[in-house]
């Protein structure tokens, strides 16, 4: 409970947590109430069963000091060294919206100099409203943040016995997405719109020092909520990016062992209408951070979801996804790739419910594990009765590159129709001795040799991404993976 008692703490003295229309106060302390009531799961917990949070505990017990909320300006503490290879990240050709801590930056975010204008054309100033969740919630887009929240919800009590009626304990740390609602982004798509240029959410942390020590990073608790709606007949794409990379004296990888620097909960809500068309990619790479990201996707008739999530490095992470197809013709498409190293832990959760007839889902997730990491995938796929002329595949693949890495795979299928097609597989493998000793024998070193194998071995999930600014940038965290 030491985490949950630090929060309480930085709640108790937060302003901003305070302020907002009725519904929202009454909604955040409803939430709260539950979470402390529940308390974290454990273990125990079926959900949680491959996934220890003691590591929650020894970060609200870091040394002289317990976690923080964020600061009013966490972007002010970054050094110019950090702020300019934030700048480096940015996507020239895209709408890049910067978080410091999880705190939205007007100041370094705007349009990058090579986005196309077509003359004459809708262009995104038009045609797509982008708003700080903060300031959404002191005006007027206040009522479409409740609407978008009480759609999802809605949808979320439609969810099959075995999803809705678990442990509460098991639904504390999204309880937090609505306890801490404040910071975060709305993003509404305009009807028959082609956005031009994609949307690049950029996270970043400002590594702001304790009061106590000028030298000792204070750990910081930080709560982003995104919210997503795409107009009928429209295509979109939205890029997640949690990412280490603005500071290049990172800690060192036998230092996360022992304690992490962070924890960040991010919650996506993404409502799709009829016919449209979202590419949704997400990649972490935070080695030294803990990472609780929780995704939730309601997609209606002809629409098309299409997700790639790339989880690269984090101390912990955990993704949770769950895409609700409520209209026939609709698509949803989860491609994943996961690498870890050192004692790092990865946990994806993944849920796609067929509601209705004529529906299509895959799943492909790939990972590639060293040392002594751990991999953990729990997908399920429901085909409700009704839901006739289903197609649902999921797959799972790993690599082992170490004797002492560790893969949890639990593919399920509740299929309640008779005329679908639906298959789940999981494979583990380790590398081909054949390719190596082919590679070692013209005079490749096995490092270099091992890293082309991997490579290759990520390449299927890489190549779905057709989009040159993101794979530029997974394949540069992939090379400090290979160091």
């Amino acid at each position: 409970m030491a985490f949950l008692e630090s929060l309480a703490s930085a709640r108790a003295a937060s302003k901003a947590l305070a302020s907002g229309p009725g519904w929202l106060k009454a909604m955040r302390e409803k939430a709260w109430e539950q979470a402390i009531l529940s308390g974290l799961p454990t273990t125990r917990h079926e959900s949680f069963r491959y996934t220890s949070l003691r590591p929650l505990a020894a970060l609200a017990n870091a040394p002289g000091t317990l976690a923080y909320l964020p600061a009013q300006a966490p972007w002010e503490l970054l050094s110019e060294e950090a702020a300019n290879k934030l700048r480096d990240l940015l996507d020239p050709a895209g709408l890049n919206l910067v978080f410091v801590d999880g705190v939205f930056v007007h100041e370094l975010s705007g349009a990058g100099p090579d986005v196309q204008v077509v003359p004459g054309a809708r262009d995104m100033n038009q045609c797509v409203h982008v708003e700080g969740l903060r300031e959404a919630l002191q005006n007027h887009s206040a009522e479409a943040v409740k609407s978008l929240l009480e759609t999802i919800a809605k949808a979320r009590q439609g969810l099959p016995v075995p999803v809705a009626h678990v442990a509460k304990q098991e639904r504390t740390l999204e309880l937090f997405e609505d306890a801490f609602l404040n910071e975060g982004v709305l993003i509404h798509f305009s009807d028959d719109f082609v956005a031009p240029a994609p949307i690049r959410l950029i996270h970043a942390h400002s590594q702001a020092h304790s009061p106590a020590s000028a030298q000792q990073p204070r750990p910081t608790a930080g709560f982003t909520r995104h919210l997503i709606h795409v107009g009928q007949n429209t295509t979109a794409r939205i890029s997640e990016c949690y990412l280490d990379a603005i500071h290049p004296q990172a800690i060192t990888e036998a230092e996360t062992k022992a304690n992490a620097r962070n924890v960040f909960f991010a919650g996506t809500t993404i409502v799709m209408e009829k016919n449209s068309i979202l590419r949704h990619d997400r990649i972490l790479s935070s080695a030294s951070d803990l990472h609780f990201g929780n995704t939730n996707v309601v997609v209606a008739a002809g629409a098309r979801y299409l997700s790639l999530a790339l989880n690269l490095s984090a101390n912990l992470g955990r993704h949770n996804i769950t895409a609700m197809i409520e209209g026939e013709g609709a698509e949803v498409v989860l491609d994943g790739l996961t690498t870890a190293q050192g004692e790092q832990l990865l946990d994806t959760q993944s849920i796609v419910d067929h509601r209705v007839p004529h529906t299509t889902s895959r799943q492909l997730y790939k990972s590639i594990l060293k040392d002594k990491s751990r991999s953990v995938f729990s997908g399920k796929i429901f085909v409700r009765k009704g839901a006739q002329k289903t197609a649902a595949f999921q797959q799972t693949k790993t690599l082992l590159l170490s004797n002492d890495a560790e893969v949890d795979a639990k593919p399920q299928l509740e299929i309640e129709a008779d005329d679908v097609r639906c298959s789940h597989g999981a494979t583990v493998t380790q590398l081909n001795h054949d390719e190596m000793f082919y590679l070692r024998s013209r005079g490749i070193p096995e490092s270099t040799a091992e890293a082309m194998l991997c490579q290759a071995f990520a390449g299927e999930i890489l190549r779905t991404a057709a989009d040159p600014w993101l794979e530029a940038l997974a394949r540069k965290e992939l090379t400090r993976f290979f160091q």
